[in-house]
């Protein structure tokens, strides 16, 4: 009895070694393929980020007057080309990318899409193929001009330090402090957003996320970022009037917590 006793006990441990084997090959695997997929749009696709100056967007004047037919334009008004090739490339390689996201701080450069729903493109590259780290998007609310008053990004947190893994440094006001810039481009254009808030924010009943894809004044966001962040960036004035890009993951602290990195748009990047 013992020795059919230690037999089974021994049949059962190794099955369970086999399967823990078989699941830690599987991950790495999971890893190399995500670390693969993204380096090799990064290659393809990265745009340079324009160094010049931010131009803040203007109100339409709907009294101001038209140009005369034939008439020079103000030099201050000549058109710039402010597009990027490459995400013009990649919108046309793939219908539902939408632009790319940069924040140095934590090492994210990556594209990002709109997807049907928010679980369209949790596990797929933009290819639609399956890829554990999934590709960054927007809220399905969201617009793809990125116009809205509130945008919301998603993005994993994952174990080997790719997709938004390195957002929790934000949780920290010194770090806020050093690297505060996020980059947003889009075939015709680039915006930058200065990082304002870090909190821990609740996935299911979070203001943030059920307000995606709004419009008008969203003093109320303003008002509940300033009330419940961990950090709040003093430095700046945020108002109902502003654009918000609220960037997600998860958090460890419990299962619907979110790291949330609420940004305010500053203007186009002008060359």
């Amino acid at each position: 009895m013992n020795k059919v006793l230690r037999t089974v006990l021994l049949v059962i441990f190794a099955a369970a070694f086999l399967v823990s084997g078989a699941m830690v090959i599987k991950e790495l695997h999971d890893r190399r393929v995500s670390a693969s997929y993204l380096h090799s749009f990064q290659e393809a696709y990265a745009p340079s980020i324009p160094s010049g100056s931010i131009v803040p967007e203007k109100p339409k004047d709907k009294d101001q007057a038209a140009p005369e037919e034939g008439s020079e334009p103000p030099k201050d008004t000549i058109p710039v080309d402010v597009s990027n090739p490459q995400i013009i490339q990649l919108t046309t390689d793939y219908p539902d990318a939408v632009g790319w996201l940069t924040v140095e701080g934590a090492g994210v450069s990556h594209p990002f899409a709109l997807g049907e729903t928010n679980r369209t493109y949790i596990r797929s590259a933009l290819d639609g193929s399956y890829v554990r780290s999934g590709t960054l998007f927007i809220d399905y609310r969201n617009s793809r001009d990125m116009r809205d008053s509130l945008t919301v990004l998603y993005g994993h947190n994952m174990n080997n330090g790719t997709m938004f893994s390195n957002l929790n440094r934000y949780l920290d006001s010194e770090y806020i402090r050093f690297y505060p810039d996020v980059y947003i481009s889009l075939p015709d254009r680039t915006d930058h957003y200065t990082i304002w808030a870090a909190m821990v924010a609740d996935a299911v009943y979070d203001k943030l996320f059920n307000s995606a894809g709004v419009t008008g004044d969203i003093q109320y966001i303003a008002d509940y970022v300033s009330q419940n962040a961990d950090y709040i960036n003093d430095s700046l004035t945020v108002t109902g009037e502003d654009r918000l890009l609220v960037l997600s993951t998860c958090n460890p602290s419990y299962f619907f917590a979110r790291t949330v990195v609420v940004c305010v748009y500053d203007g186009e990047v002008i060359p």
